[in-house]
């Protein structure tokens, strides 16, 4: 019995510590805002919003979110892409889940990927970060 808890507490750490690698951070190979993609202001950094009609935490959670510091801040760009429908863009930033978000500077290079949900205080932090630089 003694063994189990211990298996299975060392696999619940190894699965925290994955899911903190993968959520949320710097990307470390820069990936070029496709040119395809049309935004509104190019001195203003741009967030992509990779979302689906599946997806009920993409139009509960992060939607809301992204529209409520839209409305605080427009102090950039946000563009939907519908991972199902743009395949070609959502393969091109190997996108895997839903919702993801991918913050660009105004030079239009990626600084940060939130794979899964990011919440207001995660993505004002990022862009703060990218309206520094």
């Amino acid at each position: 019995m003694f063994e189990r808890i211990f298996i299975l507490g060392i696999v619940s750490i190894i699965l925290i510590l994955l899911q903190k690698k993968f959520k949320t951070g710097k990307i470390i190979n820069s990936f070029q805002l496709p040119g395809n993609i049309k935004i509104e202001n190019s001195s203003l950094p741009t967030i992509l919003y990779f979302w689906t009609e599946q997806c009920v935490q993409c139009k509960t959670s992060q939607k809301p979110v992204l529209n409520n510091l839209k409305g605080e801040n427009n102090n950039f760009n946000l563009v939907d892409v519908n991972a199902i429908e743009q395949k070609d863009i959502s393969s091109l930033f190997n996108i895997r889940t839903v919702p993801s978000t991918i913050i660009f500077s105004k030079d239009g290079k990626s600084k940060f990927i939130n794979n899964g949900f990011a919440n207001e205080t995660e993505l004002n932090a990022q862009l703060n970060s990218v309206l520094r630089t």
